[in-house]
């Protein structure tokens, strides 16, 4: 039969079998009686497995890898079940996060919402349009005056007299110090301006006209003459450009929105109980837990 012949199918026999021939060789008159002692792996266990497997290596695994797979999942259960037994599981902070993020992520499967229409994304791109602006940016030209020098400040403002007047600019090239920040910055967007030289000289250079040398202004570094070629300003994305990314904004705000539904209604199960010298650091958190 051409189904027999699919290597899925093949595949899928083969797990079976050796499956139910460690069932088989796993047994005892105890599990046979004792469902707490059972240790129970499905087909969605061998599908796991393997596709994890897949995963890493680019290739089914073989027969024999199969089996460890197989084996490694028949320890990790039993061991894990010891543990539990055994009380090592308490108090431990470690296994707490990780139950609470399987509990997370199985809340984030479930709680998923069907697909926005074109019209509820557009209404959702309207309501959100300053989180899909194209931020201001800026192109310049800066010369540096390290303060550290005597009489740094003296000879900027000779220098900037200078370059205002001066119809030249190659002149730039043997003024001021040495700074390893290249003295063109093309087309940066505040945050980038920031991140070289310190926010008040960003907010300072967004806020000067082009074409004209100014300063000095002063940067985390020491004392800069800055003359702006250009600035694009800030301005909204069309929505076809950036549909992929208000898809991601509106799913995730759907989830936080489900999240919260969730933990709303689970916590009315429990009584939240803050002890005082808790409160006392930080106030009543029980009342934020909605």
């Amino acid at each position: 039969m051409k189904l027999l012949r699919e290597p899925l199918v093949h595949f899928f026999l083969a797990g079976a079998a050796l499956f139910a021939a460690y069932a088989f060789v796993a047994r005892t008159p105890t599990q046979a009686t004792d469902s707490q002692h059972q240790v129970r792996i499905g087909e969605a266990d061998v599908r796991w497995a393997a596709e994890t497997w897949t995963r890493q290596w680019q290739r089914s695994p073989s027969p024999e890898e199969l089996r460890g797979l197989v084996r490694d999942i028949l320890r990790e259960e039993v061991l894990a079940r010891e543990a539990h037994e055994l009380g090592l599981d308490k108090d431990d902070a470690v296994v707490r996060r990780r139950l609470a993020q399987k509990m997370t992520f199985m809340i984030e499967d479930t709680s998923g919402s069907a697909e926005p229409s074109d019209e509820e994304l557009q209404q959702f791109y309207r309501t959100h349009d300053q989180e899909f602006r194209r931020e201001a940016r800026v192109s310049f030209t800066q010369v540096f005056f390290d303060r550290a020098r005597a009489g740094a400040d003296a000879e900027a403002r000779r220098t900037l007299v200078e370059l205002v007047g001066a119809s030249d600019a190659t002149l730039v090239a043997d003024k001021g110090d040495q700074l390893l920040i290249e003295p063109e910055v093309r087309d940066a967007d505040e945050g980038s301006v920031a991140a070289q030289f310190g926010k008040d000289f960003a907010r300072a250079v967004f806020a000067l006209p082009p074409g004209t040398w100014n300063g000095p202004i002063e940067s985390a570094y020491g004392l800069h003459l800055v003359r702006v070629s250009a600035i694009t300003p800030a301005e909204q994305q069309p929505f076809p450009e950036v549909r992929d990314r208000v898809l991601e904004e509106w799913r995730e705000v759907r989830r936080q929105e489900a999240d919260k539904r969730y933990f709303n209604e689970l916590f009315k199960k429990y009584q939240i109980v803050i002890d005082d010298s808790v409160k006392a650091l930080v106030g009543s958190p029980e009342t934020d837990l909605e």
